[in-house]
């Protein structure tokens, strides 16, 4: 069975993350009579109901029709057996136990490999390691793996399987698809971009020979002393105009002017075009993000925004100047002289404000009870008279002789 587009799952935003484009290489470098497809996981699937919604597509074609109790073996051999809901095509009792034995978080990667009818194979891309340079290598060239198997495939020669019993597949962890990686050198990576489901396999062949037309790097021709205006820069020799908006254009523009060169100049060959839009796009958010915080601005946000030009400089982008600015900023408000009583301080003013709220309601309590008690004793005058006739011969009628 061929591994088709159709109900595998991939991603179709247009910028993928660096996750699930590795995902997606080691997806394509398994057996592909195994069926597979990957899934970038949110917070639903890892910290709130822990429920793993699979492709509906996948499920209808390859899992049983009625509920039953699904094994996920890790890279390690590890099995944990949960329970699949045909009707809601998903994963519940039993997912929670395998999120926290393998620490899975919001923006990892899994890649599902259906080894037998209910037993997947799990690859675990984790975002986090690509912000190192191992993960940054893991974007390069996967394809050596893929170009050794084909080279062995024609070697031994096509074979014929007589059997229509599956094979269980050799497991192919991530660090192993590195190792080869450094061995074979860097080689030029072709990433594949989202495809609707319902495209035949002659249409996602077209569609990737397009595409791939605006991967190929080009030597700048124009230098950036050149560039008089946003619209002259280009990526990869393509236009970068239909892809971000005016403003995101603007502030890059701005941004490469302050460094009077192209910061995306020196990525590393073999990312997608798409891809390095979408680097363009964050880098231009986070200055953003730089240009807004304050004091208060949590060290945890900070040390994202760090995470993330560090993966984009290992990359080859050129934000090393925001890095500086952000070590800068983060000493400034944790690490200086004075850094532990200024946060106190705006903690003590947010405490503050917090306080004066609850007495302005106390007080808008207190002001509505004391409303209510008027209302209450202006209705018991307009009564009292007639509660105490009543009152007396209900009284007289009690002390009546027999």
């Amino acid at each position: 069975m061929k591994n088709k587009d159709v109900g595998d799952g991939r991603c179709i935003a247009e910028i993928k993350s660096p996750a699930m484009i590795c995902a997606e290489e080691i997806q394509s470098n398994l057996e592909p009579e195994f069926p597979s497809f990957a899934k970038s996981l949110v917070r639903s699937h890892v910290g709130s109901c822990f429920w793993m919604g699979l492709p509906g597509m996948f499920c209808k074609i390859h899992l049983p029709r009625k509920d039953t109790t699904i094994t996920l073996e890790d890279e390690s051999g590890n099995q944990f057996h949960v329970k699949y809901y045909a009707d809601k095509t998903g994963l519940s009792a039993g997912w929670r136990q395998f999120c926290s034995a393998h620490n899975l978080l919001e923006g990892d990667v899994l890649v599902f490999q259906l080894v037998e009818p209910t037993k997947f194979k799990i690859y675990i891309i984790r975002a986090n390691d690509l912000n190192e340079l191992d993960g940054a290598l893991g974007l390069l060239n996967l394809d050596a793996y893929t170009k050794q198997s084909d080279a062995d495939d024609a070697e031994t020669g096509p074979t014929v399987s007589k059997s229509t019993k599956r094979k269980r597949p050799k497991p192919l962890p991530l660090a192993s698809v590195r190792k080869k990686n450094k061995r074979s050198g860097l080689q030029i990576l072709s990433c594949n971009v989202g495809q609707p489901a319902e495209q035949s396999e002659n249409d996602s062949e077209e569609v990737g020979s397009e595409v791939l037309e605006g991967f190929k790097r080009t030597e700048y021709a124009i230098q950036f002393k050149d560039i008089t205006s946003f619209e002259n820069i280009l990526v990869d020799g393509l236009v970068i105009d239909p892809e971000l908006s005016e403003d995101i254009r603007s502030k890059y523009y701005q941004l490469c002017c302050s460094q009077n060169a192209f910061l995306h100049e020196n990525i590393i060959q073999g990312i997608s075009f798409k891809f390095k839009v979408g680097i363009i796009s964050e880098t231009v958010n986070i200055a953003d993000a730089i240009r807004t915080c304050k004091l208060t601005t949590s060290r945890d946000e900070f040390d994202s925004w760090d995470r993330t030009l560090k993966a984009f400089e290992l990359l080859g982008m050129n934000v090393g100047f925001l890095r500086t600015r952000l070590h800068r900023l983060v000493n400034l408000a944790f690490e200086s002289e004075g850094a532990a009583e200024t946060r106190r301080y705006f903690e003590a003013k947010a405490e503050r404000d917090q306080t004066e709220n609850e007495i302005r309601n106390l007080e808008a309590k207190l002001t509505e009870l004391k409303d209510a008690s008027k209302t209450f004793g202006f209705e018991m005058e307009s009564l009292q008279s007639k509660a105490e006739t009543n009152e007396f011969r209900f009284e007289k009628e009690v002390k009546a002789p027999w």
